[in-house]
């Protein structure tokens, strides 16, 4: 509307504003003809969206409505791993490991990359299975990661995963530690990066920030995550008469509710009857997470486990990606952040752009999400 940006103008102006520097390179939007866009000192970079799929709406359901399934078999050698945990459960995550058929090209040293899937989602989600090529063409080995309650480790797991429990993931990155998937690269020594999605972006950023000096992690990568869970909790409640967050409640309900190892149920009677009453994720949280896991309620439960509280504790390469247009994912949490100090501090850095919604990022002539090839990009200079 009123765009006066057109044909090689537009091109200059862009050209001028970061299209061509170096990969990986934050750099100034190319879409000129947006105003806020240009002005917006949070946004780093942008992508050109596939004609009437530019909203963060479309962005966010593509997958779902133009599904194209994704052959991991070429591009590296798979088998599964089991990771008994040690808190007296039993419990075992179920792990899929892949090893790339091509060699890292310089300067990357290679290593293993293990991706945490979503909330509701699984290490078969599309988002997963598409980075896992990504990455596997690029020379990396990837671990996909089921949680507890989620994917294959529903039969092997009684309890369920939520956002802070990052204790699982410190013990099945130490397991991997050992598996000759993490040392097979450049340095012949375990070298091993983790990238989470959404809530798994959470767990990621939150556990880079926690004490880690035990894990051999040389890189981080988060994905649209919600860096505070009680603002995202509100925000899903008012976004679209809350269908996402009625789509996310219901796989909660399901994986809650369906059977565990032995076909034992994971619920009490008053658990499944709390939950199943519950109208939003505060009131879930509130019938299971909080309680099961020693919080008064959602409220503490969000606020002790949302991922904004670590990022300045972040000691390892670490790169955060989200679209402000997310319709799940609110952007006042990242606006919040002061993204300059924690650049001084060498560590974390920001990939932000206008549209891309919520684990979307779907670029015009192109397969794989945009955010893909930035992972790639960062993890082979880390």
């Amino acid at each position: 509307r009123g765009c006066r940006c057109v044909g090689s103008e537009l091109e200059r102006q862009s050209n001028r504003c970061g299209v061509g520097s170096s990969p990986g390179a934050p750099t100034r939007p190319t879409n000129l003809c947006d105003a806020s866009v240009v002005t917006d000192p949070l946004i780093t970079n942008d992508f050109r969206t596939p004609p009437g799929w530019g909203s963060g709406h479309m962005q966010t359901i593509r997958s779902r409505v133009l599904r194209q399934p994704v052959d991991l078999a070429p591009a590296g050698k798979q088998r599964t791993l089991l990771v008994e945990l040690a808190d007296g459960t039993g419990d075992q995550l179920s792990v899929h490991l892949h090893t790339s058929r091509l060699h890292p090209a310089a300067p990357n040293a290679g290593g293993l990359v293990t991706l945490i899937h979503g909330l509701g989602g699984s290490a078969e989600s599309d988002y997963v299975r598409a980075t896992t090529l990504g990455l596997l063409r690029a020379g990396f080995n990837v671990a996909r990661l089921d949680l507890r309650g989620a994917g294959r480790s529903v039969e092997t797991s009684t309890l369920l995963y939520h956002a802070g429990r990052t204790d699982d993931i410190r013990e099945a990155l130490a397991a991997l530690a050992r598996e000759p998937e993490a040392s097979d690269n450049r340095t012949g020594e375990p070298r091993i990066a983790l990238m989470g999605f959404s809530l798994g972006g959470n767990m990621t950023l939150k556990l880079m920030g926690e004490p880690h000096a035990d894990l051999p992690l040389f890189a981080a990568v988060s994905v649209s995550a919600p860096l505070d869970l009680t603002v995202g909790s509100q925000f899903l409640s008012k976004r679209a008469l809350g269908t996402y967050e009625k789509f996310l409640l219901a796989g909660l309900k399901r994986q809650a509710l369906q059977p565990g190892p032995g076909e034992q149920l994971r619920v009490s009677e008053s658990e499944r009857d709390a939950i199943q009453r519950a109208r939003t994720l505060a009131a879930f949280d509130d019938a299971l997470t909080a309680p099961r896991n020693g919080w008064r309620d959602s409220s503490e439960y969000y606020k002790v486990n949302s991922s904004a509280l670590f990022l300045s504790f972040i000691d390892v390469p670490t790169l955060v990606i989200h679209a402000l247009d997310d319709p799940m994912i609110p952007a006042s949490p990242y606006r919040s952040i002061d993204w300059e100090t924690l650049a001084e501090s060498g560590y974390v850095q920001r990939r932000i752009t206008p549209r891309g919604g919520h684990v979307g990022f779907h670029e015009r002539d192109a397969v794989q999400p945009w955010y893909v090839g930035q992972a790639v990009r960062f993890l082979s200079r880390s």
